[in-house]
């Protein structure tokens, strides 16, 4: 639609007295045609006449009285004193307006939040109004709607840089870092830059991965701010962010030697010391960040992580649980606990939990943008896209469900890695593949993540269902049991290698450190590793005379559908906690996981008497210490000699 049908648009909606409806398609305005002059002259015209005078019935030295009030902890006062105007007086805009204001610092946010947007309606052109209804609903996580009403304060208020720093700081937080980005372009060209945008800046940059420009913009200010320590601090976090702990650390140090009482740092030296493998010393900056400020929640969620990382999910639990009673709506508390209590099976809050995944930091899948309503179990069959998320091994472990909604609806729609294709086509072959090329009737989408919520309540589901669910190319299959397998030896798939971020080494071993297990006789070894291994398995034979087959045919990595294959194939599989795990244990095949404690060990992994809660075919040994593989490998090497004397 062309920017004069939008205006004109637009402009039926104020003749008819729809303002909300008007200032929606100036919004739209505003998103198409940014720049454009236009906007400003008419929206300046529609203020200057359709603004309505907001009554002062309250003075500016009464309204001062009320804030004073609060800080003295009399709130209620205050909230009863404005209610009463209210009620005297329902056309009191200003009374609305104030009593959602301390309904908020009350934190009586349902309240607040229908008192502010009754202030909304009946101001429309008050720009204080959406800002203060925004600002609540950042408070209880409704960002998209905190966002989309901080727009209409945008259109009101076209030249105010405040609203578009608040604009740039809701989107770096719901992950909208290129949006953000060129909002905070345009504020740091500014001749006056407060040093908060400054910071806000390098934070939006670092956590869109753009780490390393963060840094040399930092450089350049700190030579004309040499006496700014927040500056040192984020050049510090920025180097944590790019894995360069040690240079992080010293920096973070040089601040704390002059100034011991910068939470930031602080914070970040605990990161840094945790990412170095010093968890005692990671814990002694967190408990000194939160004697400064026992509020901090970075501190205290980084601090359950520790404990987490050492095993002690209790304790990290308990510390979480501390945390949401500072900040009950911070997402990245609610997300890591939700990671403990699913390990835990306490499914009805770890779900619900699991939700705040999207926000939290750690959490690096991108959420599909759709205009279509999330699925709900209880409407009629309709047409559903479910999309897929997190890593190939998730998908995997999420797929199992596809037998369940197939039908609670009509036609079931996946976006999901292409690898996975030929095997879901096995799988479920009514189900369609999501294609550019193909014409979408959708009512409705769901992230894969979130199915288990709408079937696993507790435990039962799992005794209750079928839990082999993915089966292989039979002719693949065929050709290699021909090709492949031995007559007279056990043939066993191993992978040892995890390159999943920060955890992967954690979950990582060494062929070496698999020796014992690799000696056993009449057991021939098959290399399911999806990275590159030639080197490692070469030296490993010219030192050891132990030989790990490599199928040269099937790509591990791309051809997911040979892979399946050659995993069928073998008698028994070892691995680490990665892809061919969830592969495996969704093929029901016969499989030793090798599991490290704390770090590195994923909620999915419950076991039940050493087996696999999810996969009942997977038998998991567990460290009995962080980072102590040798008692796991005694383990494994005698379940092996069991079965090849069976």
């Amino acid at each position: 639609m062309s920017i004069n049908n939008l205006f004109e648009k637009g402009n039926k909606f104020f003749l008819v007295q729809n303002y909300i409806g008007g200032l929606e398609v100036y919004k739209q305005i505003l998103f198409k045609y940014p720049k454009n002059i236009r906007l400003n002259e008419e929206i300046k015209k529609k203020i200057k006449k359709f603004r309505v005078f907001v009554q002062p019935t309250f003075s500016q030295t009464q309204i001062d009285k009320f804030f004073e009030l609060h800080k003295l902890g009399k709130t209620n006062l205050v909230i009863q004193t404005l209610n009463d105007a209210f009620k005297s007086n329902q056309d009191n805009v200003l009374s609305i307006s104030l009593l959602g204001t301390f309904l908020a610092m009350n934190e009586d946010y349902v309240e607040a939040i229908k008192f502010q947007k009754i202030a909304v309606e009946k101001a429309p052109f008050e720009t204080p109004f959406y800002l203060n209804l925004s600002e609540t609903l950042i408070l209880i996580n409704r960002l998209e709607e905190s966002l989309s009403t901080l727009y209409f304060a945008k259109v009101l208020s076209l030249n105010d840089k405040s609203i578009d720093y608040k604009l740039a700081k809701i989107h770096t937080k719901l992950k909208n870092y290129l949006k953000a980005d060129l909002i905070y372009q345009d504020l740091i060209k500014e001749d006056i830059v407060a040093s908060e945008i400054i910071y806000d800046y390098c934070d939006n940059l670092i956590r869109s991965s753009k780490a390393k420009e963060a840094i040399l913009f930092l450089e350049k200010y700190e030579l004309k701010n040499p006496k700014d320590e927040q500056v040192k601090v984020i050049i510090g976090f920025a180097y944590y962010n790019i894995k360069q702990y040690k240079t992080a650390k010293n920096i973070l140090l040089e601040v704390t030697q002059s100034n011991n009482y910068n939470e930031k740092a602080l914070t970040v030296l605990g990161d840094c010391y945790e990412q170095l493998g010093d968890l005692d010393q990671a814990k002694s900056y967190y408990n000194q960040t939160l004697k400064i400020n026992p509020k901090n929640i970075d501190a205290i969620n980084n601090l359950a992580a520790c404990n987490f990382y050492n095993g002690n999910i209790n304790e990290a639990m308990r510390l979480y649980d501390l945390s949401l009673t500072k900040n009950k709506n911070n997402n990245n508390t609610r997300y890591y606990l939700s990671l403990c209590q699913l390990a835990q099976s306490n499914y009805k809050e770890g779900w619900l939990n699991y939700g705040h995944r999207w926000l939290a930091d750690r959490f690096n899948s991108v959420k599909l943008k759709s205009s279509l309503p999330k699925f709900k179990l209880d409407q009629n069959k309709k047409n559903l896209l479910l999309w897929g998320e997190q890593g190939l091994g998730d998908q995997i472990l999420f797929l199992r469900f596809l037998e369940d909604i197939k039908p609670l609806v009509n036609n079931l729609y996946i976006n999901i890695d292409k690898r996975l294709h030929p095997i879901i086509e096995r799988f479920c072959p009514e189900i369609i593949l999501f294609n550019k090329d193909i014409h979408l009737n959708l009512d409705s989408q769901l992230p894969l993540g979130d199915l288990p919520n709408l079937f696993v309540k507790n435990s039962s589901y799992f005794l209750n269902n079928k839990n082999y669910y993915l089966s292989s190319d039979l002719n693949i299959k065929k050709k290699l049991e021909i090709n492949v397998k031995s007559k007279n030896k056990f043939l066993c798939g191993v992978s040892w290698t995890s390159k999943a971020g920060e955890i992967g080494v954690n979950k990582s071993i060494t062929l070496e450190t698999l020796k014992p297990v690799l000696k056993i006789e009449n057991v021939e070894f098959v290399d399911l590793q999806y990275t590159e291994t030639l080197k490692e398995r070469e030296s490993f034979y010219n030192e050891n005379n132990i030989k790990i087959k490599k199928i040269e045919n099937i790509d591990n990595f791309n051809d997911l559908n040979g892979l399946i294959s050659l995993i069928d194939v073998c008698d028994f599989v070892i691995t680490i906690s990665n892809t061919n795990a969830h592969i495996a244990g969704s093929l029901g095949k016969k499989t030793f996981l090798l599991l490290p404690k704390g770090k590195g060990r994923l909620w999915y992994w419950i076991s039940n008497k050493g087996r696999s809660v999810w996969y009942p075919k997977i038998d998991v040994i567990e460290q009995e210490q962080v980072g102590d593989w040798q008692p796991v490998i005694k383990k494994l090497q005698k379940k092996v000699k069991a079965i090849i004397n069976e």
